[in-house]
């Protein structure tokens, strides 16, 4: 057997541990030196371990160099007749349309060509050239985030198709590892800009931290293995507990909650977040948690959570409607058919109407934001107990919009009209219907 590089030997030990090489391997090589030895280190494994490599580029266009990089990339792959795909994207464009900085934008759209090009080419993995000090790094910028246990545990080996062999490996080995093997490498100047967060880490703070504790980043990436463990094992054991989704809704006794401690109680109600595909800070979890009996609270990602005396049900809602500010006739608003009219008659009760006297100002339909009063017979009463004293659960609440007049709730479909604002018998009154599609085809709920 031929002699292999002592730092090829010990990824090649790492990668099996984590069954990371296998089939097709597409690298993500932008140039620099990280990915052009991991690519130039599996180009060397895959014949003796039986799997095959491909690279990918992607051109991201935010550098005058840019160009440089990727001629850089197809020359070497062609030289050694690596096969490669190249892409490339308006990073900038796409970060104004979507509201997010340059690095997420370029981190986003670099992630969505590879996943292309790992499907089209038919690769079982993409492997990503992160390494120990880059893991430290993502552990030191979680930390002054604020992330919990999950943040903590840094960059995980295998996450889906993304594969990171030389996670284990430092900055120095790999350095060393280009050096002994003439691996070349372009880099990229926007690395030494410290105005980024990241590359102030790893430039500044981290050099500092080394200097006054040796070996440090180490430690860190060590740490976040371990973190990363004992996360694993708190999701699973929520996983155990938790029951399945039936119509994007979860619902857990509240016997079981109470069983479990303060973590996994966290940890529950946060996973019962992700099941329905939104993520739950602390600080949420623990307001769904303080929730008593009958509560209920608007969470990110359209979901609620409802408080019942022995369940804890969070549930995927339609999503929110903006306020329409109404006219005279039809309009649609959601799944609703609005139409208003005027009349000198008090219409007759009905499930579906508001009537409103005295109008002199711009309404508005809305969903009802929780809060609120309106005057009743012998005073006020806040909305809340309104709905209460008219038997509406809390989960079907935002089947009663509100009419806002000039901002203001003054009435709830099927709940309440402020007093000062009932129909009068011989005054003109606003009369609003409120029709669902469903209920026209004979539909009910």
């Amino acid at each position: 057997m031929k002699t292999i590089d002592p730092l090829a030997r010990q990824v090649q030990g790492f990668a099996g541990r984590w069954d990371m090489l296998e089939g097709l391997v597409l690298c993500a090589v932008s140039g620099g030196r990280d990915s052009m030895v991991m690519l130039h280190l599996l180009a060397a494994l895959a014949e003796e371990d039986g799997f095959q490599v491909a690279a990918a580029h992607f051109n991201h266009r935010l550098r005058p160099t840019a160009d440089r990089d990727e001629a850089f990339v197809r020359g070497w792959c062609r030289e050694k007749g690596v096969p490669l795909t190249c892409g490339a994207g308006d990073v900038r464009g796409f970060a104004a349309r979507e509201g997010l900085g340059i690095e997420e934008a370029a981190r986003t759209l670099r992630y969505a060509f590879l996943e292309t090009a790992a499907h089209d080419m038919g690769a079982a993995r993409i492997a990503a050239a992160h390494h120990r000090e880059d893991n430290a790094e993502t552990v030191l910028l979680h930390l002054l985030r604020g992330a919990g246990l999950q943040g903590l545990g840094g960059i995980a080996p295998v996450r889906g198709k993304i594969v990171r062999p030389l996670l284990e490996a430092s900055r120095r080995e790999i350095d060393a590892y280009a050096a002994r093997n003439g691996v070349p490498c372009v880099e990229d100047e926007s690395n030494r800009d410290t105005r980024f967060t990241r590359n102030r880490l790893r430039l500044e703070v981290l050099p500092l931290l080394e200097e006054m504790a040796p070996g440090c980043g180490g430690r860190i990436a060590s740490m976040a293995e371990l973190l990363r463990e004992e996360n694993e094992h708190m999701q699973r054991e929520a996983e155990d507990i938790l029951p399945p989704v039936e119509n994007e809704t979860i619902t857990l006794p509240v016997p079981t909650l109470r069983k479990q401690d303060a973590a996994l109680r966290r940890r529950l109600v946060r996973t019962m977040g992700q099941k329905l595909g939104a993520e739950l800070t602390r600080a949420q979890a623990e307001a769904v948690l303080t929730l008593r009996s009958g509560g209920y609270l608007d969470l990110p990602g359209d979901l609620c959570a409802i408080r019942k005396p022995h369940q804890l049900i969070l549930q995927k809602q339609p999503p929110s409607l903006s306020p329409l500010k109404l006219h005279m006739g039809e309009q649609t608003w959601g799944p609703w058919q609005i139409t208003v009219r005027q009349s000198w008659d008090v219409p007759p009760e009905s499930p579906d109407t508001i009537a409103l006297s005295g109008i002199d100002g711009e309404l508005a339909a809305a969903l009802w934001d929780g809060e609120g009063r309106l005057a009743v017979e012998n005073g006020s009463r806040t909305i809340k107990r309104l709905f209460a004293d008219a038997g509406i659960p809390v989960e079907r609440r935002r089947e009663h919009p509100a009419l806002l007049l000039d901002g203001k709730t003054a009435a709830v479909l099927g709940v309440a009209i402020d007093w000062g604002l009932r129909p009068e018998a011989g005054k003109p009154c606003r009369v609003v219907t409120f029709r669902k599609e469903y209920e026209e085809k004979g539909e009910h709920l």
